[in-house]
């Protein structure tokens, strides 16, 4: 399996193959010793291929295990992130029902991001409405859920879901 540094490089030849090394490294903000590095070891395992144009220039194809690599590492990607929105979400719905549990009926979402969309996954089911800004919010016995780093809401009951969940939504703080 490749590496994330072998991805990004396969990713950059597949976009186009008249790429310098130099091109590669600034689209991938790798050092040129890097990219020097990395391109013979997929070379030597079989997922690039060089074609000679002239003694000066050479450029680069990926070939089908390249290809194959590429996909794989996508597939893997995108399957560790739908597991981690998949906990992510059953967190949230935790807290959730924590509050319902507690009396808390009406729910407003404060926010139009990533975060804000799997909040409002986990409250399906649930009385609550979505919102940008808090001149939105007309309810004043809905709790507010949001996802804005550091956001203080005054004169309303919120939760702040990135703050509550830290290190585990997306494994940053």
């Amino acid at each position: 399996m490749i590496d994330n540094n072998e991805l990004k490089i396969i990713e950059e030849i597949s976009k186009k193959k008249s790429l310098t090394q130099r091109d590669i490294s600034q689209n991938t903000n790798l050092s040129l010793g890097s990219v020097n590095l990395i391109i013979k070891r997929l070379i030597k395992r079989g997922f690039v291929k060089t074609v000679n144009l002239n003694p000066k220039k050479i450029d680069y194809i990926l070939t089908s295990e390249g290809f194959s690599q590429k996909a794989k590492k996508s597939y893997q990607y995108v399957l560790k992130t739908i597991d981690l929105v998949k906990a992510v979400r059953e967190e949230i719905a935790k807290i959730i029902l924590e509050e319902f549990n507690q009396g808390q009926k009406k729910f407003v979402i404060l926010g139009d991001d990533d975060l804000a969309d799997i909040i409002e996954l986990a409250l399906k089911g649930f009385d609550y409405k979505r919102v940008v800004t808090l001149e939105e919010i007309k309810d004043s016995n809905a709790l507010i859920l949001t996802g804005i780093k550091g956001k203080k809401i005054k004169g309303f009951r919120y939760i702040n879901i990135k703050d509550r969940l830290g290190e585990f939504y997306w494994g940053v703080d």
